[in-house]
């Protein structure tokens, strides 16, 4: 017979476990129907075909494709070192002169963006927000709604750093600097996890970000693992790919 005191012991862990789940996380759904799952500092997305997978913990990015049964995985610095290959190959054939022309307005949305805290942003797929304005060049450039849930927070903080990694990457092929790139907005990371946005633009809005439904989930490890089977190419040959 098992001693009593170690019943009550296993009966405690029993219910700590089921409390706990290992693999807790959220299940979120825009208001396109999009879902993405959060869970232990990763994230999981799909957009254009193409299921994403950002591993904060790890930094490491994985990209899968269902159709043709290939996955591509590495470190955020290998995924970016790729992109920059690949944008450089596309710049080549660009004179010098036109490249500067289509980059003299890079830098130039870093000189003055701020960030005003404006308080009660109401409840949004059942979380209190608290609202923000970004100002860029001291014209409204966006507003964005942050929940501060300390259980959502606890599973997005590890991928803060990665998504900053990856969101200079992205942002260093386009054009044109981006405010979002800017040490400024970026401490809106940090404040909470971002539930609704709304940009403007020439005088116009475009609503960004939508979340429609935010529920806790337990969700399996082998959603973020890749299907048995599949063909692992490069992030080089995954890109190239996405261009034809």
């Amino acid at each position: 017979m098992i001693p009593r005191k170690w019943s009550v012991l296993m009966a405690v862990a029993v219910v700590f476990w089921l409390v706990i789940p290992a693999d807790a996380g959220f299940f979120m759904v825009d208001q396109n129907g999009e879902t993405t799952l959060i869970s232990k500092g990763r994230i999981k997305n799909a957009s254009e075909g193409i299921v994403w997978i950002l591993n904060g913990p790890r930094d490491e990015m994985i990209f899968i494709n269902d159709d043709q049964k290939t996955y591509s995985i590495g470190t955020t610095d290998e995924y970016c070192n790729s992109l920059s290959a690949m944008f450089e190959q596309m710049m080549k054939g660009v004179p010098e002169e036109q490249r500067k022309m289509m980059t003299k307005g890079k830098g130039s949305s870093r000189q003055d963006v701020s960030i005003v805290k404006l308080g009660d942003g109401g409840t949004i797929a059942g979380y209190k927000t608290v609202k923000y304005k970004v100002l860029v060049g001291g014209e409204l450039f966006k507003e964005i709604w942050l929940t501060l849930d300390s259980s959502l927070m606890k599973e997005y903080k590890p991928l803060i750093p990665v998504l900053k990694k990856f969101n200079s990457c992205t942002n260093s092929m386009e054009m044109e600097s981006s405010p979002e790139n800017t040490p400024e907005y970026q401490k809106l990371w940090e404040a909470g996890f971002e539930l609704k946005s709304v940009r403007y633009e020439r005088g116009d809005s475009e609503s960004e970000t939508d979340v429609v439904q935010l529920d806790k989930k337990t969700i399996p490890e082998s959603e973020f693992k890749v299907p048995s089977g599949y063909k692992q190419v490069s992030f080089a040959e995954l890109l190239k790919a996405q261009m034809e």
